[in-house]
């Protein structure tokens, strides 16, 4: 990233709200516009080149719009002559007639019989008094029937088409430059956004909407790329358009188009009534499009909560609900935009009614004022496209502000920037103090936490919901930070290391497995990306998940459906498993993996836990105690603190809340009976 783009980025962008945006005078909004459309333009700058020659294509084509006008003004000289003056007469000879009258002498024309003597073609001047152009002629037939004369009006007249052929060429060269300069702004704009979204940490995603998150990355980035590109070459192209037309006009009658050019400046007028109701009604889409898209993600994503529940109405009324609040306010967005242009056309009309009783006055030709209304109409649509430029800005405004200032959002978790590699744990990870709290109204999560999982070993931590067990394994991974005290591995706080060489060390299976929209093989070397077929394989093969893959269409490269969705839970599992084998990273999480599951598929996969954690420090959580009563030690936790820890014979009898926990799963007493504020020291 260039230098000056790093110093703009430093200022961190203001997020701008409709309200904001509704209550600002238009020079407070340029104002507020000009530091976001500078920085897009940063983006623009590696890209310089190719869209200078956009810009160049584009300006070229504008120019053309007044030299066609020109040479269409020279075509209707040379073809359509009006006064009876310019009408190529036949030659003459003088002869002397007698007549009975007075006998005087007479002359009279007549034509000339001898057609090899005659001119047959006359001069014609057709761009005089253009400078450069003035000294152009045409040698023009003067015999008006016969093949001369259609093969000189045929190319002359072809001159138009080919003209246009040649300003098209122009302008479409100009936005397959711009458009391509534009796609690469909103590739590097969404990859820079993407990149910082996947950087924040997990408490970020706990309070941002995810459809808000979609609608920025995907539709708001759009926007802005537009804005970067179009607008910028819309604000060159569309002016030298407007001036090389007027330049043409006012050669030909620069009263006329004196006129005209007080009647334009009118037509910015109908734009300013409606940008504030612009404002406002683009500010409620925008934040309506992230409601509608949230609405989908969780529709979709809970689809078997929403069926299960009967709720497929429900959702449908929720969706409906944020559709048709988006639709009116497209509807009125669209209502005070379309405004303008009506609006526009009727000034624009004015001009031309009262060009049109000038002309009356003036005497002035067909051809001059089919000329000089040709031009003031190629000029509208400039005009209307400048017209709208305000409203373009207002609406990407806000797209703008809030893709900064999500880019712009620092990171609450980040390496130090002397942060280390952690290349192997040798002494084990220890909690020394550790207080962490959530959200303060509801007090800590962990308190006073003291722990050491040595190498080697396996850990359980059990105890009742909410007691902190996976806030432990959310801090192993780093997901936050401690308030107080530290975690430490190999004798440094676990703040030392770069976050990326961490995770590298560490191998986790959910309970709630997530796969991927992929391929068994693409969601099992998730784990390690670069792994062979073969080690692939082999992982599968210890998971015992290789003989239910082998039996798919496709094998390990059948698609799996979203979140895996067409495995079964085991299945599923076992895959999710495959991939931890996969990593075989040296700290293994086991996240609760075998509570969802029946008797048969547990099996399959207590088997593979013990092949997946066999010489690996494992620390699991486990509800169900038959699953971590061999651990080589297990933690009783309560309410955030360590209650008691050691082997299971132990803890049966040192700590009677373990016990009693213990005698709920196994002699089949109700939760009920476990009474959790009591105080048991142990």
């Amino acid at each position: 990233m260039s230098t000056e783009k790093e110093s703009t980025s430093a200022d961190k962008q203001k997020k701008y709200s409709r309200k904001d945006l509704s209550q600002m005078t238009t020079a407070e909004f340029l104002a507020a516009a000009k530091s976001p459309y500078k920085r897009l333009l940063s983006y623009v700058k590696p890209y310089r080149g190719r869209f200078a020659l956009g810009i160049f294509f584009g300006i070229t084509g504008g120019l053309f719009n007044g030299f066609l006008l020109l040479v269409i003004r020279a075509v209707f000289t040379i073809v359509l002559p009006t006064d009876p003056a310019d009408e190529p007469s036949p030659p003459t000879v003088q002869v002397e007639a007698s007549v009975s009258v007075d006998s005087a002498p007479a002359i009279a024309e007549v034509p000339h019989s001898d057609g090899g003597k005659a001119p047959k073609t006359e001069t014609i001047h057709p761009f005089k008094g253009v400078p450069f152009l003035a000294n152009v002629k045409f040698e023009r037939p003067v015999i008006r029937e016969g093949w001369q004369q259609w093969i000189f009006v045929s190319v002359v007249c072809l001159s138009i088409p080919f003209l246009i052929f040649i300003k098209g060429m122009f302008e479409y060269l100009n936005k397959y430059c711009i458009f391509w300069v534009g796609n690469k702004v909103l590739y590097q704009v969404r990859d820079e956004l993407f990149s910082n979204l996947l950087r924040q940490p997990v408490s970020f995603y706990s309070t941002a909407k995810q459809g808000d998150l979609i609608q920025a990355v995907y539709n708001q980035t759009r926007m802005a790329a537009t804005a970067a590109t179009d607008m910028v070459c819309a604000l060159i192209i569309f002016p030298v358009s407007i001036l090389a037309i007027m330049g043409t006009l006012l050669h030909i009658d620069w009263v006329y188009t004196l006129g005209a050019c007080v009647v334009f400046p009118l037509c910015i007028v109908p734009v300013t009534l409606v940008s504030k109701k612009v404002r406002l009604a683009g500010g409620k889409e925008e934040e309506e499009a992230g409601v509608l898209m949230t609405t989908m993600q969780e529709s979709f994503s809970g689809i078997k909560v929403v069926k299960a529940n009967a709720r497929e109405d429900f959702e449908r009324e929720r969706f409906n609900r944020a559709s048709s609040k988006m639709m009116k306010l497209i509807m009125r967005w669209q209502k005070a935009t379309e405004i303008v242009g009506p609006l526009v056309e009727t000034v624009a009309s004015v001009g031309m009614a009262i060009g049109l009783v000038y002309a009356y006055v003036a005497h002035k030709t067909v051809h001059d004022f089919l000329i000089l209304n040709m031009g003031l109409m190629s000029i509208y649509p400039h005009v209307k496209g400048l017209s709208r430029m305000q409203i373009t800005l207002q609406k990407t405004l806000l797209a703008t502000s809030k893709i900064f200032a999500l880019m712009d959002e620092k990171p609450s978790i980040a390496d130090k920037p002397d942060a280390m590699d952690l290349d192997e744990v040798r002494t084990g990870i220890e909690f020394r103090n550790v207080t962490f709290t959530y959200d303060v109204r509801q007090g800590p999560a962990v308190e006073s936490l003291n722990l050491k999982f040595e190498p080697g070993r396996s850990y359980a931590l059990v105890g009742l919901s909410g007691s902190g067990k996976s806030t432990i394994m959310s801090m192993i991974l780093r997901f936050y930070d401690p308030d107080e005290g530290q975690i430490l591995v190999d004798g440094h706080d676990l703040r030392d290391y770069k976050q990326k060489s961490l995770r590298d060390q560490i191998g986790i299976v959910n309970q709630d497995v997530f796969l991927f929209h992929d391929t068994i093989a693409a969601n099992i070397r998730y784990g390690r990306l670069n792994a062979s077929r073969k080690e692939l394989e082999q992982a599968a093969k210890l998971a015992h998940a290789h003989e239910f893959i082998m039996e798919k269409k496709n094998g390990y490269d059948e698609v799996i459906g979203d979140r895996g969705n067409q495995l079964s839970g085991g299945q599923a599992q076992r895959i999710s498993i495959a991939r931890a084998m996969l990593r075989n990273a040296p700290i293994l999480l086991l996240d609760e993996a075998t509570s969802a599951l029946d008797s048969e598929a547990e099996k399959y996969i207590k088997e593979a836990l013990d092949i997946l954690a066999t010489g690996k420090t494992v620390i699991a959580i486990a509800h169900r105690l038959s699953t971590v009563l061999n651990a080589d030690e297990i933690i009783f936790m309560e309410k955030g603190r360590v209650l008691a820890s050691g082997r299971h014979a132990e803890l049966m009898e040192a700590c009677e809340a373990y016990r009693n926990l213990y005698n709920l799963q196994f002699q089949g007493h109700n939760e009920d009976e476990i009474v959790p504020d009591v105080e048991v020291v142990c």
